[in-house]
């Protein structure tokens, strides 16, 4: 009779743990979706993907939590906040990723820089767009090279690596070879499991009773 109650606790761990991966790869699965989406669909679905994204991560974060405990909305609501930006820069991150695994299979060309526009954000940052063409005239598919510093000039040649499908705008072959998206992605995900983990484990207190 000594060994019910670990037995019991045992059980009830390997549920828990159970529950928290089906959690944890739902939301990968979402995350995933939200990328694609970003890559063939456009921004409404995205930032549908988003929300949906966070519903399932607040219920499952809710469902997570020990019977008997208190609710905690406000470490739930602040844990959402957190995972609403990771969620937000992991996206962004997705987003480059998928352009450098697209350009991956692409080809760098030389091309000649047509023109040049300087585009200011409201949050005050300067994006550099230049409008490349090929050496027979046309214009090179996929968009304008996208910079964040004035790095060239009309009439300059510029080593690009692009997509002849045009999916996605072209980009200097250091840039499309880079793996810091690819990091950046793994590593915000991983801290949002580890977050939702971490707070359904021992976010929980017990509930408190009126005296």
């Amino acid at each position: 009779m000594t060994t019910a109650r670990p037995d019991r606790d045992t059980r009830a761990g390997q549920a828990w743990l159970g529950r928290a991966v089906v959690l944890i790869a739902v939301l990968t699965c979402l995350f995933v979706g939200i990328v694609l989406a970003g890559g063939y669909v456009g921004t409404v679905l995205v930032v549908g993907l988003v929300i949906l994204y966070l519903v399932v991560a607040g219920v499952g974060l809710a469902k997570l939590r020990g019977p008997g405990s208190d609710p905690g909305y406000k470490d739930t609501g602040g844990a959402l906040a957190l995972v609403a930006l990771a969620v937000i820069m992991a996206t962004a991150a997705g987003g480059d990723a998928w352009q450098d695994l697209v350009l991956s299979s692409g080809r760098d060309v030389n091309a000649v820089v047509a023109s040049e526009q300087a585009t200011r954000s409201s949050r005050g940052s300067t994006t550099w767009s230049y409008t490349l063409t090929s050496a027979d005239g046309s214009i090179v598919p996929g968009g304008p090279l996208a910079q964040d510093s004035e790095r060239f000039r009309p009439g300059e040649t510029v080593t690009v690596r692009m997509d002849p499908a045009g999916r996605v705008a072209p980009k200097l072959p250091g840039e499309a070879d880079s793996s810091a998206s690819l990091w950046s992605v793994t590593g915000l995900n991983a801290g949002i499991a580890a977050l939702l983990l971490w707070l359904a484990r021992f976010g929980s207190r017990p509930r408190r009773t009126k005296e």
